[in-house]
């Protein structure tokens, strides 16, 4: 099985791609596609944010002594993407592109912030510390992203 690091960054390609084809339908001006693509890019976030807030961050905290600090801090910026996507599923039901731009340029900018922190910081330590039980955590950290998926093989 893969590493916790390339399994979580596979899922922030995923959810990077389906933002990708909602900032494409708004560019086209197809507001039905893009509630789709958003509504999908949402659910995925979603599940995401749920699997690192039930698996990924508790092992973190119980792992590593001070871990709540950032854990805290990781959390908080879950919200604060939640709220953003909120406001650009808005401004898309709104048919407002200008709008749907501010409020993506913010989330991409955050996103960016956001990862760089998990995939240069807390994913390789996580990988370090939870070596003995990287299969466990992945198999856990699946039932939140795709129940129906099975372990790819280690790249």
């Amino acid at each position: 099985m893969e590493s916790i690091c390339a399994y979580l960054r596979h899922d922030h390609q995923r959810c990077d791609e389906l933002l990708g084809q909602a900032e494409t339908s708004v560019a086209q001006r197809d507001w039905e596609a893009a509630i789709d693509n958003l509504g999908r890019f949402q659910d995925m976030l979603r599940r995401h944010i749920r699997m690192e807030e039930s698996v990924r961050l508790p092992a973190f905290e119980q792992t590593l002594s001070g871990g709540a600090g950032p854990a805290a801090i990781l959390r908080a910026e879950h919200r604060q993407i939640d709220g953003i996507v909120d406001r650009m599923r808005d401004a898309i039901e709104r048919s407002d592109p200008a709008d749907y731009v501010l409020h993506a340029e913010t989330l991409t900018l955050l996103m960016q912030q956001h990862a760089l922190k998990e995939e240069d910081m807390l994913y390789p330590l996580l990988d370090r510390v939870l070596a003995r039980k990287r299969d466990k955590v992945i198999c856990a950290m699946m039932q939140y992203i795709d129940p129906h998926a099975t372990p790819r093989a280690a790249s």
